[in-house]
């Protein structure tokens, strides 16, 4: 599996490295400049929709009962409130990759070829399942033949889990898993804070599990919406702290809203993190009838 490194170098590099917790990017200029003004929005095309470009003053502004918050430890126990019911919403994915190899004529082994693990949110459920949003990088088999397991709030061991869609380029990816008897699941909103304007110095939420902690929160603030080399769309700048195993898991706003999809970070500069918006993921899940 490939992790790439999100380093900011002076001149265009890829690194191959093991593993497949993280994902990042190398590029010539580590930024372009804000997308503030052509940020998308949807069109509707024989039942699904795609993004196309708007401009991104006229979206509605986003107000939250928070905001008006004067009373300092109000704050504080709405933030306490806010980081539990994320860390609810969070899943660990542990991808294992199986190969078949020829050891002598007409015998052959099948062996482990790589392991991984990252982040995702639970979203939806049915009757029979939950649904976990994570980055296609976190699950991608590369060839190879994979078996997906998570453990979602609570459990105390893992669960299998199965494929149901992806976007490659978008680094997009849902898992499906039994919802067995599991209380205190939260599925998290993807919908609140679609269209609706980030705040200059917005104060987010990361929730993931970075270097084998589960269920870890970080906090940080809006930055700027950027535009990456390799990416199609404006991304999400943020300083909340993400490392390691955080890929996939969620950015939310005070209230747990999703933000975004945590999916880039940088090795030198750790306020600096980028996520996948969720206009960009709301495209994906609707299109996959999931939205």
């Amino acid at each position: 599996m490939r992790r790439f490194l999100f380093l900011l170098f002076s001149t265009f590099t890829v690194g191959l490295l093991s593993g497949c917790d993280f994902w990042a990017l190398t590029f010539t200029s580590p930024l372009a400049s804000t997308a503030s003004t052509t940020l998308p929005t949807y069109s509707a095309n024989n039942g699904t929709i795609t993004l196309v470009n708007s401009d991104y003053t006229f979206y509605e502004e986003y107000q939250s009962p928070a905001y008006d918050l004067t009373d300092v430890e109000a704050y504080n126990d709405l933030l306490l409130a806010t980081r539990d019911l994320i860390r609810s919403s969070n899943v660990q994915i542990v991808a294992t990759m199986y190969r078949t190899m020829q050891v002598l004529p007409g015998i052959t082994k099948t062996v482990v070829s790589n392991t991984s693990s990252g982040s995702g949110i639970v979203f939806k459920e049915d009757q029979t399942y939950y649904y976990a949003l994570t980055n296609y990088h976190v699950v991608d088999p590369e060839n190879d033949e994979p078996e997906y397991e998570i453990q979602a709030f609570g459990d105390t061991t893992t669960f299998t889990a199965e494929l149901v869609c992806y976007d490659a380029a978008g680094d997009l990816a849902v898992l499906r898993f039994l919802k067995n008897d599991r209380t205190g699941i939260h599925l998290m909103d993807i919908t609140t804070r679609l269209f609706r304007q980030m705040n200059a110095g917005e104060l987010v939420m990361a929730v993931g599990n970075p270097s084998g902690l589960e269920n870890n929160v970080t906090f940080g603030e809006f930055i700027a919406f950027r535009t990456l080399e390799d990416y199609a769309n404006a991304v999400i700048e943020h300083s909340a702290t993400i490392s390691n195993g955080s890929s996939g898991g969620a950015l939310v706003d005070v209230d747990g809203n999703l933000l975004g999809i945590n999916t880039w970070g940088t090795e030198t500069d750790d306020t600096k993190s980028y996520s996948i918006p969720v206009y960009v993921v709301y495209v994906f899940l609707y299109n996959n009838g999931l939205a």
